[in-house]
């Protein structure tokens, strides 16, 4: 499989696109509004989330890898540290170079990646709600909905880049991954 890096334009989640595009619940902890003491719950209720989307489109579960859910943290640690909110890095990063250097693409190999990001405050730092807005924006909703990737982290961070509100919030970053 050639190289391809497909990562949709940034997202910040809204109350209408949430409810617009209902989510497919189920999933324990999926209404955490995220703290510094929840985020692994609130990484595993936003994992099911996305595989309970893939499964009633007949897709297998994608499934956490170390190194992407690395990546993935260390991504929205970075937004929020160096106030930003982009596929890309203000120093130029972007999702092909993180993962590069997570360890998950290696030389000689093909590969096909995809990121989503979020981030909002509130209600709207749910799992529910971001797996909601994610399924509401057509190229979020592709790269959850692609039978080509079969790896995934997430990594969630109690806070938001100022630039994208204050007060309490969360920001998200999903990494999709297959390597040949």
């Amino acid at each position: 499989m050639p190289p391809s890096d497909s990562s949709p334009g940034p997202a910040v989640a809204s109350a209408t696109a949430a409810s617009e595009h209902p989510v497919v619940h189920g999933c324990k902890d999926s209404g955490l509004i995220p703290t510094p003491d929840n985020l692994a719950r609130v990484v595993a209720a936003t994992l099911c989330l996305v595989n309970k989307q893939r499964a009633a489109s007949g897709l297998a579960s994608v499934h956490t890898k170390p190194a992407l859910r690395t990546a993935a943290t260390e991504f929205s640690r970075k937004m929020v540290t160096e106030n930003f909110f982009g596929h890309v890095s203000p120093s130029g990063s972007a999702p092909v170079d993180r993962l590069r250097a997570a360890g998950y693409i290696r030389k000689g190999h093909g590969f096909s990646i995809a990121e989503n990001i979020a981030a909002a405050g509130g209600s709207g730092a749910t799992p529910d709600a971001i797996v909601a807005m994610w399924m509401a924006s057509p190229g979020h909703r592709a790269n959850i909905l692609s039978p080509a990737y079969r790896d995934t982290g997430i990594g969630v961070v109690a806070a938001m880049p100022a630039t994208v509100g204050s007060g309490p919030g969360a920001t998200y970053t999903q990494d999709f991954g297959s390597v040949t």
